[in-house]
């Protein structure tokens, strides 16, 4: 009979003890799946933070630049012509040099202007004007261009307006041949004086 009972307790004691190891491991599981669903929201909430933080700096930065390049464009008209396309920049161009003393301007026809967009009249001298709507800078072929086409047109005079600048070599080259370069500080003070920006 003893041993009847200590065989019970035995059994009671196994059964008591699987139980405690059977909570004892679901609290654990649930402990791990509990640190981890942790960690994946903390994850989830740094990322979120990082890209408020990332939104935050971003958008005064791209409204000043924006602000900063609409007040240089305000301080230099010449620039917004490069908005144009290039025959609407040699229309504007044409009408820029009405209002800055020059006659007869009219713009040569789109095909075969032999490297002339704009003939003029200036204190009695002809004028043959090419227009290059670059950002960038001009080189020597607009000047070699528009030197042939003053003597195709029998101009006397010739010059390339651009609204941004030129290449050493295009300057080098347009003082050989006497060609005129309006870059974009020329143009932005012609503009002025036109008074209607482009």
């Amino acid at each position: 009979m003893a041993g009847k009972k200590k065989n019970g307790r035995r059994r009671e004691d196994d059964g008591l003890l699987s139980f405690i190891d059977r909570v004892t491991g679901g609290i654990g599981l649930a402990g791990v799946s509990l640190v981890r669903f942790l960690l994946f929201a903390f994850r989830g909430l740094l990322r979120v933070v990082y890209l408020a933080a990332r939104f935050c700096v971003m958008l005064p930065f791209r409204l000043f630049s924006r602000l900063l390049a609409a007040l240089r464009s305000a301080r230099d008209p010449a620039e917004r012509c490069l908005r144009l396309s290039g025959e609407e920049f040699e229309a504007y161009c044409a009408r820029v040099l009405r209002s800055s003393g020059f006659r007869h301007v009219e713009l040569t026809p789109a095909g075969g202007d032999q490297g002339v967009d704009i003939l003029a009249v200036r204190g009695g001298e002809s004028w043959a004007v090419q227009c290059k709507n670059y950002s960038g800078a001009v080189g020597n072929f607009a000047v070699q261009e528009v030197a042939a086409g003053q003597v195709y047109y029998g101009c006397d005079r010739a010059a390339v307006l651009c609204p941004g600048s030129f290449t050493r070599a295009a300057r080098e080259l347009a003082e050989a041949n006497g060609v005129d370069l309006w870059d974009g500080q020329s143009l932005s003070r012609m503009i002025r004086r036109h008074g209607k920006l482009p």
